[in-house]
């Protein structure tokens, strides 16, 4: 019986540990994206690092609650402004849902505003969470 709350004691502190390591390591935060993230995810780093995802990224909100962390649109759940990779994105579907529907409308064709306006009515929702984000220049009508 001792050794089992020993070994579940030791569980929990190597969790936590690894824990504490993703989210307090500052070793990411650098202008690559760490080999660790691969697949899906990483492609969509890597788009929203190009100067059309880095743009597109920009228009878009997130509403995964990242505001309260200082975001001001989706661009920065993976590229803070000094082009340093945020681990963020990794971590939350929503982000991960919001560049994926923009990229995709983009291949498609659409406009940043039919996407802004698809993405805003999706998380319609979620809008108290919402990044401060204000509507583009191009897609306000006057």
């Amino acid at each position: 019986m001792e050794q089992a709350k020993i070994a579940g004691l030791i569980l929990v502190v190597v969790v936590l540990g690894g824990i504490g390591y993703f989210f307090l390591s500052t070793e990411t935060a650098k202008a690559e994206i760490p080999g660790t993230v691969q697949g899906e995810m990483r492609v969509i780093y890597e788009w929203a690092k190009t100067p059309e995802g880095w743009a597109a990224l920009e228009k878009v909100p997130c509403y995964c609650g990242c505001r309260f962390e200082g975001h001001l649109h989706a661009r920065h759940c993976f590229w803070r402004d000094n082009g340093d990779f945020d681990k963020h994105g990794i971590t939350c579907s929503v982000c991960l849902d919001i560049a994926k529907k923009v990229k995709a409308g983009l291949e498609e064709g659409k406009d940043i505003c039919t996407l802004r306006n698809e993405v805003d009515a999706f998380y319609a929702p979620n809008v108290s969470l919402a990044t401060p984000t204000p509507m583009p220049a191009e897609c306000v009508q006057g």
